[in-house]
């Protein structure tokens, strides 16, 4: 069979091109004419999944599709990112992720977070602070008390955290640093099972979400020391670390939205617009502060920026301190 001339390729050439496109320009108009899903990297009932339940809920009417949120927990939310990576760029699979991400792709360089680097941020939405708690028994009332006792006793005292990379483990490694002790981190496998030793005092310390801690506190289970947040929750009274003496010290358990590489402009554009009608609307901010949640808005430009900054932020910590992950 002969070649068409090459006029006729070309021409063929170009009515693809502005076929495609007006398909592609159809598609983000009509977007989205279907439900979207949400994937989280963590069980149900995580602080990840419910702030990502809280978020769908609130961006239907926006949108008018339902949102369905789709568990995939494991390996530190990788076969979540990696499912998300490699789903179709529609608009219609998102990644709900949290802190742990940056973590994971400031120690790792692998497939998960090749993966993860490659998405298109679009919005980030809320944050929980977590709480520097001890059991009574260890009997200090302040953070400098415990740092006093923490230089006593370097490496005997012990803290636990919800898993190797995680907010609250980030948040103890950034503590060790910046104070110059040195404890003895239990990894567990949730925060259920971390905070289960921490009230028998078997485990005396932990950097804990707000949300998994705060009834605790107030029946006097624990005591409260300082919130790792750079400005102080209206949940407890307690400084800010800054306040108490340590300079630059801001960790938070923060949750964003994330979409596959090469999704169309137009729809992250629309997508991120009504993330904000979403969190601008009183009763998100009511939902969310129900779980210890707060609102922190970020374009798809500022996100982007802030993940890398978290990136640089962990990765020259990881460095620096001779952190294993694995």
């Amino acid at each position: 069979m002969m070649n068409p001339p090459k006029y006729l390729q070309a021409f063929l050439f170009i009515s693809a091109l502005i076929f495609s496109g007006s398909i592609a320009h159809a598609q983000s108009s009509a977007y989205p004419d279907k439900p979207i899903k949400f994937v989280v990297g963590f069980v149900a009932g995580s602080a990840t999944d419910t702030a990502a339940r809280i978020i769908a809920e609130r961006l239907r009417p926006q949108l008018g599709q339902q949102i369905l949120v789709e568990n995939r927990p494991g390996a530190a939310s990788s076969i979540a990112t990696e499912l998300v990576a490699s789903a179709p760029n529609d608009g219609y699979t998102l990644l709900f992720s949290s802190s742990s991400a940056t973590v994971n792709a400031a120690a790792h360089n692998n497939a998960s977070t090749q993966a993860y680097k490659s998405l298109l941020p679009i919005a980030l939405v809320a944050s929980i602070p977590n709480i520097l708690v001890v059991h009574p028994n260890l009997g200090v009332k302040s953070t400098q008390e415990f740092i006093a006792l923490a230089k006593s006793k370097p490496g005997e005292i012990s803290y636990a955290s919800s898993g190797s990379g995680s907010s609250p483990h980030m948040s103890a490694e950034l503590f060790e640093s910046r104070t110059g002790i040195q404890m003895q981190h239990v990894p567990y496998k949730g925060s259920a099972q971390a905070m289960n030793d921490v009230l028998s005092g078997l485990v005396p310390v932990m950097f804990s979400p707000a949300s998994s801690v705060l009834q605790h506190i107030n029946s006097g289970k624990l005591v409260a020391l300082a919130t790792t947040s750079n400005r102080r929750t209206q949940l407890i009274a307690v400084p800010t670390l800054e306040e108490t003496g340590i300079a630059n010290f801001n960790v938070s358990l923060w949750f964003g939205i994330l979409a596959p590489k090469g999704t169309d402009a137009k729809i992250v554009n629309k997508l991120s617009a009504a993330i904000t009608k979403a969190l601008d609307d009183p009763e998100t901010k009511k939902l969310l502060a129900a779980q210890t949640m707060d609102i922190v808005k970020a374009d798809p430009v500022e996100f982007k920026n802030f993940i890398n900054s978290e990136i640089t932020r962990w990765s020259g910590l990881i460095t620096s301190n001779k952190i294993d992950l694995n």
